[in-house]
């Protein structure tokens, strides 16, 4: 626990509360993040690692990942269906981790009614048969005694959670699911007791609410998450979230309310990225907790990243708790570190939703930027090793990570970087609108290289040579890729430009801009970054962004909740798409598109340039002469091995950093 001296950092955020029958240790709470770490629907030693990991980085409430509680409910492996008995005694494994780090741990219940993400519609349940328009697929409209039914589902979970030794539950009514869908008059078109009013489109949750607080009593925790803007026509607002609120806390209902915002109409909202601001929701959560007045709400979902944030939200009364996910998952430490006066040591979180989009998609929890998250237990602590001399050659998020990673176990780290600046292409990408942030993981990694001590040479040139004067116990290379443009059939009209800077689009700021074709073979955060701002720049001077793509959708690569952004400020800007199309040749002042799969072609006049987006060549050299010259441990990395994604990188560093 932090010290007396310590929590005055952040006295408000550090402080106990008391949450219905027990006293958190401080008010940060880690909301439910999905792990998709279970094995045959069962804890194993992985998931064991992730909670435990969040436990010891200090958060006094976590919330479990939600729990399937029907068998309806896409009960993929990686789940933990909380109807079967089966699941208790790992999950009390859990929570005598967390308990043991001093944390309480909550359940979450919860069920997706009409909701799902994939391509293929399953079966799927909802007040009434309404489709969802991004999801798809008509439910079944639930009868009444279904929905009895159901709430018998959520009191039994909620008894199996308490058996497994959890201090409490939490009842999920927000983002759209099941209990959402009831509440909402945009989802719910019932004419039984069920629906019409507010009380009636209320009666499911209360049930809910009812039947656990009466079979758990008053010994347990019980909260209850809940929207508060739906930002769909027809849909719950925050005039009804107010009163939703307050109803709730009249009635005594729940020991918490937890705040969020969305439906999977509007499921960008969920976790807004790096084009909302930070904090972006916190007036509208406030206005909850002044409806409902000393009631205790959590405030989240609206991207809070500091601790200074954190503290403001409740110093000024706009909430009780802040409710955390992306942000441990990029630092599970954020809460000890903030307490202990090191909050400048926070890893901080980038936006970029890369986490959401591999659990939406059933792979396993992992971290852009973090590539310990969902790996604990296979990497494990850090080990400590001989002072050996390593160099590491460029100075991008890669080589960075394992020259931390290497100082860290204690060796003499050398770092040698061409440029005059570190970061790579992050540090490029900084520059792009809304790219600001991506800083935040090179800030973290260059100042934990100078406090570590790490040789830093910038400007300098690597040669076999050099490297071997110094006589490392091992080399390695993170060394990146050059953009390059193809060998296109071409007159010279158009300029084909590789573009992976502003700096590429500064030469268009001069001349005239009737039409920019960018032909995106990347699908990623780098095509999306380099087309927002060539389509506001042909956007300002009168002109037309044209994007075409082989892939069968733009940006396909990028995460769901932020591409709608992209794609919505690319509509916004009178971007044209081309999918399922190449760039097949330049020719007086026209760049040519080719179907894909046709053979198709279409001609992009009056051109003022082709801005090329994802061909990329490794360099590599350097590995081969350090060979022929006799150095044996050589590690590649990162792009210098193959073009991918920062993740690729990271891993590929820790693992690299930890076998020397």
């Amino acid at each position: 626990m932090p010290s007396e001296m310590q929590n005055q950092v952040f006295p408000k955020l550090f402080s106990p509360i008391r949450i219905g029958p027990v006293v958190a240790r401080n008010r940060v709470m880690r909301v439910a993040t999905t792990s998709n770490l279970a094995e045959k629907n069962r804890v194993g030693e992985r998931m064991l690692a992730f909670y435990t990991t969040v436990a010891q980085g200090g958060a006094g409430v976590i919330v479990s990942e939600s729990a399937r509680l029907h068998p309806a409910d896409s009960v993929v492996p990686a789940a933990i269906p909380l109807f079967d008995r089966g699941v208790i005694p790992g999950l009390r494994r859990i929570t005598e981790a967390t308990q043991q780090a001093g944390g309480l741990f909550i359940m979450q219940l919860n069920h997706g009614g009409r909701q799902h993400l994939g391509r293929r519609v399953g079966t799927l349940l909802a007040p009434s048969a309404i489709a969802c328009p991004r999801s798809g697929g008509t439910p079944h409209a639930m009868t009444t005694r279904e929905v009895e039914e159901m709430v018998e589902c959520f009191v039994t979970a909620a008894l199996h959670a308490r058996e497994a030794g959890a201090d409490g539950v939490e009842v999920h009514g927000a983002q759209g699911h099941l209990i959402g869908q009831f509440v909402s008059p945009y989802s719910n078109a019932r004419d039984d007791r069920y629906g019409g009013s507010l009380e009636n489109r209320l009666r499911f949750p209360t049930e809910i609410l009812q039947g656990v607080r009466r079979r758990l009593g008053h010994r347990a925790i019980l909260g209850y998450r809940m929207a508060v803007e739906e930002f769909t026509e027809g849909g719950v607002d925050v005039a009804q979230a107010c009163e939703i609120a307050a109803r709730l806390a009249a009635a005594g209902l729940c020991d918490y309310v937890s705040l969020s915002q969305g439906n999977f109409n509007t499921i960008e909202t969920h976790l807004p990225d790096r084009h909302w601001p930070q904090t972006a929701y916190r007036a509208i959560q406030a206005e909850v907790k002044r409806a409902v007045g000393e009631a205790t709400v959590v405030v989240q979902s609206t991207r809070i990243q500091t601790p200074e944030q954190a503290e403001s939200i409740i110093a000024s009364g706009d909430g009780d708790m802040v409710g955390l996910c992306r942000a441990l998952i990029v630092d599970p430490e954020w809460p000890n570190k903030a307490a202990s006066g090191r909050a400048h040591e926070i890893r901080r979180c980038i936006a970029c939703n890369q986490c959401w989009d591999w659990i939406s998609s059933a792979e396993p929890i992992g971290c852009a930027t973090n590539p310990l998250a969902g790996r604990e237990h296979h990497f494990g602590k850090l080990k400590r090793a001989q002072p050996h001399r390593v160099i590491v050659v460029g100075g991008g998020p890669g080589g960075m990570e394992a020259a931390r990673v290497a100082a860290e176990r204690g060796m003499r780290v050398s770092l040698i970087e061409q440029d005059s600046f570190l970061g790579g292409k992050f540090a490029e990408a900084a520059a792009f609108a809304h790219g600001a942030e991506l800083r935040h993981l090179t800030e973290f990694q260059i100042g934990h290289l100078q406090r570590l001590g790490v040789e830093i040479h910038l400007g300098a040139r690597a040669t076999a040579s050099a490297i071997l004067a110094q006589k490392p116990h091992a080399v390695i290379l993170a060394t990146g890729a050059e953009p390059v443009t193809p060998s296109l059939p071409s007159d010279g009209s158009v300029p084909l430009i590789a573009a992976a800077s502003v700096r590429e689009l500064a030469r268009f700021r001069t001349v005239p801009v009737k039409r920019l074709v960018l032909m995106d073979e990347d699908g990623y955060f780098w095509a999306a970054a380099v087309a927002e701002a060539a389509a506001a720049l042909a956007s300002a001077r009168g002109g037309q962004m044209v994007l075409a793509t082989r892939f069968f959708e733009p940006l396909r690569e990028l995460p769901m909740v932020s591409r709608i952004a992209t794609l919505r400020a690319l509509d916004q800007a009178g971007v044209q798409h081309h999918t399922s199309m190449e760039a097949h040749r330049i020719e007086r002042g026209a760049v040519v598109l080719r179907h894909y799969l046709t053979g198709r072609e279409i001609r992009i006049e009056d051109c003022a340039g082709l801005l090329w987006v994802g061909a990329q060549r490794a360099r590599n050299g350097l590995q081969a002469e350090l060979r022929e010259a006799g150095q044996e441990r050589i590690h590649l990395i990162g792009d210098a091995f193959a073009p991918r994604r920062v993740h690729h990188a990271l891993v590929e560093a820790q693992v690299a950093a930890r076998a020397i």
